[in-house]
């Protein structure tokens, strides 16, 4: 079997086959561990709100690297280099943004999905014109994932994509329905390091097999060497375009209206905790990812350079002949590590975790607006919890079955990756991140000018599809008369949310204000409401306390629930009062709080300092081991 430059044998194909199957049932079973965490239906999809910023952000790192990741970038990085990192360093600019704005308005207005804060905030129709544009978003996000691993496959080991993406999809598809966040976080945390693993594994060999850092750097072009590329110059990929599509449309739909982005940030137990998290992604998670995604393709470029002025042959390895730029990163993984393939067997098996990492995250938040939005308030209002939990699942799995049949759609789409990628997501994105932002920022925004945004924003957009000269003013005057329109994809993005801004803006001003108190706590301006309703008490704590560690568990039978008893003297180190919110942990840092509960702060006890009271069911809901030292501190 050949794919482009590669002659694999059968004894190869298997070897690397089985490691592969090794690697996904170990995760399968790695995340199926974690089923037993979801007792409810909070649990199954937001995990109790009880991690630490850490996992959060260890597991997205996992979530953000998609199986066309190292496709793509490595492709990119060996067409034109070092840029190729632009696509994961643009996302600064917004993070103050989220971190201070948007991410504390859904976490104390504990929104759940995202088209349920249009519902609270504007009306059920902007809620259910919401929801059109975020499962579309989703869909593609999950079908890209799933045909492009179909793909990669279908090339390296020769199995038609009608076998491998199913069985893909049946094994993310299992964890995530029976496992739920927890088991979607703990896994991801888990792909995560081995992403980072298997990206290092394929850099270091092409790194020694060009015989060090500085070889690599002296047979890189100058012209790759440069952070940025031309403003202009290439309509497929330039800086200009980068900014006005990718990074801003691109950026905030990842950051404000990605539901599974959001679902982690909403599993973590504070809203400081999650500002933490977004901090770690932008400084080091995405600079990072770009390196591992993309080095490959730089590696690449520079053995090509090298080996064309050496006469074609580098010592130890054999010559590399990239015929298909798609396949970059596996043609040079294989070479650079001499033809391995049990080591390359796990590099694929890390590439293909991608996938899994991306689509989990993107089933569960799918499942989340089936529940919250369509399944509950629609079907069944009134029903238990318990029957809640066992429908997230089917929805679950519905999810998975319907990403796997737009897998079709792809398979007739023509284009390259970055092409196909950026035309979807072009298109569904402008009107809705507009909207969101504008309702996050602005309290007079109202409910007419949010619907109507929407639709108008959505409908020219998509009309731009057939007549692209409905840019080409806007093109004009952002690029200049030479640039056509038409062969500028990231246009678009930029057209959708003019046109959305505008006509908000205007209907806004034309029609009446909303009740002021309907958008209480779910706007910047009123974040101080958004607190005291979270709290459920108007005096808000927000005094800087300690965390007090190694305190024993105390049980009594006659204890009210949600309810811990501790000293003077513990609350006093965490400047806590009665009433206020207090979050409670198993002493082990490391388990990062899988074992912990959100609950209030008693009566103080004298029963010395090292004690604290709690009932049996807030015991339980911690799901606490016995003889085991407890961790606590005050979130407001």
């Amino acid at each position: 079997m050949e794919m482009s430059g590669l002659n694999l044998s059968s004894s190869v194909l298997m070897t690397i086959g089985t490691v592969m199957v090794i690697y996904f049932v170990l995760i399968a079973c790695f995340g199926g561990i974690f089923s037993r965490f979801s007792k409810d239906v909070n649990d199954f999809f937001f995990s109790g709100q009880r991690f630490a910023w850490w996992l959060g952000a260890a597991s997205m790192i996992a979530t953000g690297i998609g199986s066309y990741s190292y496709l793509k970038y490595s492709q990119q990085g060996l067409e034109t280099g070092l840029s190729s990192a632009m696509t994961y360093t643009n996302d600064w600019f917004i993070v103050p943004f989220f971190m201070f704005g948007w991410l504390p308005i859904i976490y104390f207005a504990r929104i759940r999905s995202i088209p349920e804060y249009f519902a609270r905030r504007f009306n059920n129709t902007a809620r259910y014109i919401a929801l059109l544009i975020i499962m579309a978003y989703m869909f593609f996000y999950i079908g890209y994932n799933l045909f492009t691993i179909g793909i990669a496959l279908e090339g390296l080991l020769g199995i038609p994509m009608l076998y491998t993406v199913p069985v893909a999809t049946l094994i993310l598809g299992g964890y995530v329905t029976f496992g739920g966040q927890t088991a979607v976080i703990f896994t991801d945390l888990a792909q995560g390091i081995m992403l980072y693993i298997a990206g290092g594994i394929a850099i270091g060999a092409g790194i020694v097999a060009l015989g060090g850092f500085g070889e690599w750097w002296s047979w890189l072009p100058v012209s790759h060497r440069l952070p940025f590329v031309h403003l202009f110059n290439d309509y497929k990929f330039n800086t200009a375009g980068l900014y006005w599509g990718e990074a801003l449309a691109g950026s905030i739909a990842f950051t404000f209206m990605n539901q599974g982005f959001i679902m982690r940030y909403l599993a973590l137990k504070s809203v400081n905790e999650g500002r933490k998290a977004a901090v770690f992604n932008v400084l080091f998670t995405l600079p990072f990812s770009a390196i591992i995604v993309g080095a490959v393709g730089w590696i690449a470029k520079s053995l090509v350079v090298k080996q064309a002025a050496m006469g074609g042959v580098l010592e130890g390895i054999n010559p590399i002949h990239i015929a298909n730029h798609f396949h970059t990163f596996i043609v040079v993984a294989w070479e650079c590590l001499h033809h391995n393939a049990i080591v390359f067997g796990f590099v694929i098996a890390a590439l293909t975790a991608a996938l899994m990492s991306t689509v989990d995250t993107l089933i569960n938040a799918c499942a989340a607006i089936g529940i919250y939005d369509i399944y509950k308030p629609l079907l069944k209002p009134k029903a238990s919890d318990r029957h809640y939990l066992i429908a997230a699942r089917w929805v679950s799995a519905l999810t998975a079955l319907i990403g796997l049949c737009l897998v079709f759609f792809f398979v007739n789409l023509k284009g390259s990756l970055m092409s196909i990628h950026y035309k979807g997501i072009m298109v569904i994105i402008p009107s809705i991140v507009t909207t969101i932002f504008l309702g996050a920022f602005w309290r007079r925004f109202n409910a007419k000018a949010a619907c109507v945004s929407m639709v108008v924003g959505s409908v020219f957009t998509v009309l731009t599809i057939f007549w692209p000269t409905f840019i080409d003013p806007l093109a004009w005057l952002v690029l200049g008369k030479d640039m056509l329109s038409q062969k500028y994809i990231y246009m678009r993005a930029l057209f959708g949310m003019s046109i959305t801004a505008f006509v908000g803006i205007t209907v806004t001003w034309l029609t009446a204000a909303d009740p002021m108190e309907k958008s209480e706590g779910l706007t910047i301006c009123t974040l101080g409401i958004a607190k005291q309703k979270y709290k459920g008490d108007k005096n808000v704590n927000e005094a800087v306390g300690k965390k007090v560690r190694r305190l024993v568990v105390e049980l009594d039978e006659n204890f009210a629930e949600n309810i811990v008893s501790l000293s003077e003297s513990v609350m006093s180190r965490m400047k806590a009062n009665v009433g206020d919110i207090v979050y409670v942990e198993d002493s082990r840092w490391w388990l990062g709080g899988l074992r912990s509960v959100h609950t209030h702060a008693g009566a103080v006890h004298n029963l010395g300092d090292d004690k604290i009271v709690m009932s049996k069911s807030t015991y339980k809901n911690g799901m606490f081991l016995d003889n085991r030292l407890i961790t606590i501190e005050k979130i407001f």
